[in-house]
C-alpha cells in the first residue's frame, strides 16, 4: 500500500463509474476512507486514494476524466488495471487485504 501524504478526505460523487467501484468496496469495508491528493480541484477527478479507517496506507486508483474507466488500481508494489467498475473494486479490495 501507499502511505498518505498530503491529501484530504473527498466525500464528493465525480458522477461517473469509479464511484460504482467505491460503493461495491464499501460494501465489504464500510470504514473505507477516500481521499484525493491537496491541489487537485473540482475540474480534475482522475485521481484518488483509498484507505480503511484509522490505516496510514493507500491504495491509488486512478481513472480518466469523470471517473470513467479504465482503471489503474496501484499499491507501493504492484498496480492492475481495470476495465469497468466490479473488477476495480476487486482490485481494491485485493490491495487491502494484502
Amino acid at each position: 500500500m501507499i502511505p498518505i501524504m498530503d491529501t484530504r478526505t473527498w466525500l464528493g460523487d465525480t458522477g461517473g463509474p469509479v464511484d460504482d467501484a467505491f460503493r461495491l468496496v464499501r460494501e465489504q469495508v464500510p470504514g473505507l476512507v477516500t481521499e484525493r491528493p491537496d491541489g487537485i480541484d473540482g475540474g480534475d477527478n482522475s485521481l484518488f486514494f483509498v484507505r480503511v479507517e484509522g490505516s496510514v496506507e493507500a491504495v491509488e486508483v486512478e481513472c480518466w476524466p469523470g471517473g470513467r474507466p479504465p482503471f489503474t488500481v496501484s499499491d507501493e508494489y504492484s498496480q492492475l488495471d481495470a476495465a469497468d467498475p466490479a473488477a476495480a473494486a476487486a482490485a481494491i479490495l485485493e490491495f487491502l487485504r494484502a
